[in-house]
Parts: C-alpha cells; sequence; structure tokens
C-alpha cells in the first residue's frame, strides 16, 4: 500500500482525533465522544484550472459546486463563485478578463465579467466538460461522459450553440495550438488530436497514453499532455506525431495550465492537489492537497476503514489516520462512492458507470467485477464471496451477487425510492430509503416492515453489536440510533458538515454520506463538505 503525497495536513492527521470536544447525546443515556480521524480541506475535488489577470489560480470543483481562487505561491484558497452556481469542471480566461466555465451536470456554459456579473452562455447540454477560446476569442466547449461532442458557443449568449462534431472519442481538456486548430486529448481512444474547428478535419498527433485527460500549449507554441493513469506529462511533437516523456507526477492528474512565465500547474483528484511541476527536472511541489477528496461510502476490516474516495479507493489506519492507497485507476472502475467489506475483501462500486468491484485486500487485485448494474446506491456483504447491492433504477432492487458466478445475480426485494444506504442485521437487511425518509427492515424470511419514517434524508446506516442501527441523517445534518425492536431515534451528534452546500438532496449526483463500525461500536462518518472522517465512540 502506498502512503499519499506527504502535505501539512496529512502530517497532521494523527493528531486531529484530539481536535472536538465531547459532544453530548441529546436523547439517550449515553454521551459519545466526537473526534476527527482524517481533516477535511476547503475544496472538494478539482479539476480544470486557469491563471487569470490578477496572477492567482482559478480552478474549478463539480462534486464541490464551486469555484476557487487560489495562490500559487502559498496554497492559500478563497471561495470565488459559490455553490451551486460556481460548479465547474474547467475554466478559461478571456482577453477583457471575463472568467468561463463549464457546469458539468448541469449542462451550462457560464460567465463571470469582470464586474462579477454571472450569465449562462448555453444551457441542455449535459457532461459540458472542457473549454477554451481561439485566438479571435471564439469560446468552444465539449460534452464529455454524458454526451460527446464539440460546440462553438456565443459569447454574447445571443444565439444558440453551434455543434462542430459529435462522437469524438471523449474530447477533454484542450487549448488552441499557433496553427489555429484545436488540439487536445480523445479520453476514450488513448489519442492526442488537433482538429480544424471550422472544416471539421480531425488530424491525430499521438498515441498509445492510458488516460490522456488534458492538453495545453505553453507560450512558446509546444504542447504538452498529462496522463490520467500514470501521471506522466508528455511533450507532444504535432509535426513528427511523437512524445517526449519528461516528468511524472502523482496518478489522477485532470488537467493542467501554464502561468504568464510557463511555469506548469497541473490538478490531481486523488490527492486533491495542485501540483507545479518543474519540466526541466521533474520536481513536483505541491501547492495545496488533501489526505481525502470526497469520501463517501467506507467500510471497516480490523485496523483499517477503506474510503470510496469518488476519485480514488483509499484506506485509513484507525490507530493513526494515516490515510494510503489501495488504487487511483479510473479506467475500469469509473468513480467509486459505495465501499463493503468481509474478512480479506473489499467491495467497491460506482453508481455513475454501474461497475462494482471485489478486491482482495492484501494485494489490492480485483478478483471479481460485475457491470452494469442499474445504478448502485448501496453495499452489503453477508461473506467474503457474496455482495448485496441496492440498485435505483428499474424500480429500486436488493440483488445477491456471487463471486464464483458473476453472471448469477438473485433478486431478494424490489419496489424501493432511492437507496441511501444498507447494513445486515440479525433478521435481515435494514435499508435507508433517502426521498422517502425511512428506514425498511428486509426479513430473511422475505418480510418487510418500517423500522422508521419521516427522517430528513437518510442515508448511510451500520449495526452496532446490541443490534442498534447508526444512521446519518443527511437532510438534519446529524447521526442518530436507531432501536429496530421499539423504533425509538436517539441523536448522538447534530449540526455535522454534511450535505454540500447548493446540493438539495443527493438523487441526481453528489457523494453519499457512508457510516461504519468497527469492533469496539466506534461510529465512522464521511463527511462530504469538508472531506474529513470522523469517529464517535462512547465514553
Amino acid at each position: 500500500m502506498m502512503l499519499r503525497i506527504d502535505s501539512p495536513l496529512l502530517r497532521s492527521a494523527a493528531l486531529g482525533a484530539a481536535l472536538l470536544a465531547c459532544m453530548p447525546a441529546s436523547g439517550g443515556q449515553e454521551a459519545w465522544q466526537r473526534e476527527v480521524l482524517v481533516p477535511g480541506s476547503p475544496l472538494r475535488g478539482i479539476h480544470g484550472l486557469a491563471f487569470g489577470p490578477d496572477g492567482m489560480i482559478h480552478v474549478g470543483s463539480v462534486m464541490g459546486k464551486a469555484l476557487y481562487r487560489v495562490d500559487p505561491e502559498t496554497g492559500a484558497s478563497e471561495v470565488l463563485v459559490p455553490p451551486p452556481q460556481g460548479e465547474a469542471d474547467d475554466v478559461e480566461f478571456g482577453p477583457d478578463g471575463t472568467m468561463y466555465w463549464t457546469g458539468f451536470s448541469q449542462g451550462t456554459m457560464n460567465a463571470r465579467a469582470p464586474d462579477g456579473t454571472l450569465r449562462v452562455l448555453g444551457r441542455g447540454l449535459p457532461g459540458l466538460n472542457s473549454l477554451a477560446l481561439d485566438a479571435r476569442g471564439r469560446l468552444f466547449g465539449t460534452q464529455v461522459f454524458l454526451g460527446d461532442a464539440l460546440w462553438e458557443f456565443d459569447t454574447t449568449g445571443q444565439r444558440e450553440p453551434r455543434l462542430v462534431r459529435r462522437d469524438l472519442g471523449g474530447l477533454n481538456g484542450f487549448d488552441f495550438g499557433p496553427d489555429g486548430r484545436l488540439c487536445g486529448p480523445l479520453w476514450f481512444r488513448g489519442q492526442i488530436v488537433c482538429i480544424d474547428v471550422d472544416g471539421g478535419a480531425l488530424e491525430v498527433v499521438a498515441e498509445g497514453m492510458t488516460q490522456p485527460a488534458a492538453a495545453n500549449f505553453d507560450s512558446r507554441g509546444r504542447l504538452f499532455a498529462i496522463d490520467n493513469e500514470t501521471g506522466e506529462i508528455f511533450r507532444i511533437d504535432t509535426a513528427s506525431r511523437r512524445r517526449e516523456l519528461v516528468a511524472t507526477a502523482p496518478a489522477n492528474l485532470d488537467n493542467l495550465a501554464f502561468s504568464t512565465d510557463d511555469r506548469l500547474f497541473v490538478t490531481n483528484m486523488a490527492d486533491n492537489a495542485i501540483y507545479e511541476v518543474d519540466l526541466d527536472g521533474g520536481a513536483v511541489r505541491t501547492v495545496l492537497s488533501s489526505p481525502l477528496t470526497l469520501p463517501a461510502g467506507i467500510a471497516v476490516s480490523g485496523p483499517t476503514l477503506y474510503v470510496a474516495d469518488t476519485f480514488s479507493i483509499a484506506a485509513v489506519d484507525l490507530a493513526s489516520g494515516r490515510v494510503g492507497d489501495v488504487s487511483r485507476s479510473l479506467n475500469d472502475s469509473g468513480f467509486p462512492l459505495l465501499a463493503a467489506a468481509a474478512g480479506t475483501r473489499l467491495a467497491t462500486a460506482s453508481p455513475e458507470s454501474g461497475i462494482l468491484q471485489l478486491r482482495d485486500t492484501a494485494t489490492a487485485a480485483v478478483v471479481a467485477r460485475w457491470s452494469p448494474l442499474a445504478r448502485p446506491r448501496a453495499l452489503a456483504m453477508p461473506d467474503p464471496g457474496h455482495v448485496v447491492v441496492a440498485e435505483a433504477a428499474d424500480g429500486g432492487r436488493l440483488v445477491l451477487l456471487d463471486a464464483q458466478d458473476v453472471n448469477a445475480r438473485r433478486v431478494l426485494a424490489s419496489g424501493f425510492d432511492e437507496p441511501g444506504g444498507l447494513a445486515m442485521t440479525r433478521d435481515g437487511y435494514a435499508l435507508t430509503e433517502s426521498a422517502a425518509g425511512r428506514v425498511l427492515l428486509l426479513g430473511n424470511d422475505g418480510s418487510r416492515r418500517a423500522l422508521a419514517s419521516g427522517l430528513a434524508r437518510p442515508e448511510g446506516i451500520a449495526a452496532l453489536s446490541d443490534g442498534t442501527l447508526a444512521i446519518a441523517e443527511t437532510g438534519k445534518q446529524r447521526l442518530v440510533l436507531l432501536d429496530p425492536r421499539t423504533g425509538d431515534v436517539d441523536t448522538i451528534a447534530n449540526e455535522l458538515p454534511l450535505g454540500i452546500a447548493g446540493l438539495a438532496d443527493h438523487t441526481t449526483g453528489g457523494a453519499l454520506t457512508g457510516v461504519a463500525v468497527d469492533a469496539d461500536d466506534a461510529i465512522y462518518l464521511s463527511v462530504d463538505r469538508d472531506g474529513s472522517i470522523l469517529r464517535l465512540r462512547r465514553y
């Protein structure tokens, strides 16, 4: 297991457990101590970046729904455009100082004038991902993942976008070169291409990359590209169609930008980081980073808490809080948001891709894989060889999967309203219905009954040793204990930083709050608003 790159936040992780004071229970006879196991950070999964006229880095977040301004020397950051308007996958500046950005899940092209006025230049294009201005000031943007097309946008917002070309293969972060052509990577084809945006002609100028994510020109007209999967940074000679490795940064790179003096900065999704990369010597300097990016599903196995961290799978040592990597690869997994564990097996899944993977925790090797699943939203493992998945699509289903026969799918129950969490109990499976505000018990005998109702967006759920259920009630930013015998609900933690601002619910996206319990009945909670992991223990 590889430990993540060093940062002040990572060095402080072991001390985080002493940061918060004891928090008494509001309804029960016991009190609980709330601790920070892994500290958070101000940013939530950063992507495209650009230098503004002020010399600051402007970087966008899709999951955090915000645009940030970052000092490239100190890493000090502030929110520039708050949620939800600030949702940004890529950022660019026009000659007059206007800032443009793409709203990936909102399907919008946006602009902010130098005086702060916000405008929407285009709508109805889900998956708007990357953008760039050509030398004449024309604005272009692409749909990726939720679409596959290149569009030209009117910077005044008065005309409808013009379709340039469809079915490119995932044209991600791109730039315009000295010859006026648009050059960038095709995420799904491992190529770097250059496109005539007027005639539509496309030329492949480099091939053989694993997961090319972005390409940009420096002030001398040299093209550089990054590989998300490997962390490699290449110089691309478009004339000879050759690529040269010039540096390697931590894997899971998303985008890059050059400062006015040609210093290269890259974003990393797994580290929630901005790095400066020395193209001459290959040194990597951390501008800012955090131990986790956007933790969602979590699962305890022995001394380790496994975290589906949206852009990676992480492992947290429960004694020290130190964070290590299980996998940073998005090439075959999508974006992991769900987790469950049993014995030496770890299951993770992506609602976005419908892929579920089962790993050996000793080696991190994938031992079984299922795809596609119908929008998985919660996982549980009755034993190391089986996974139970709660699917949100097709009316909501609970499906048993067998690692020995990945084609066998046994439906245990159906008819749910947006599952939010799943836990094994002595009597069956406890399922939270996020939209309906209910907790159901799906009995081993095929029965079904409501354990609680009237909750505000219940999500993660886990069972303590006495059968009590710990539930994240995200809509009220609290953690509650539910007695399944009586239906009594007691609050044990209030005012938790749950639910990203601007995201009214998690039914269309976002990271579900994860809950897990260890052998000593300590409760762990993933926090999406600041990217931390909390631990609650009785005292």
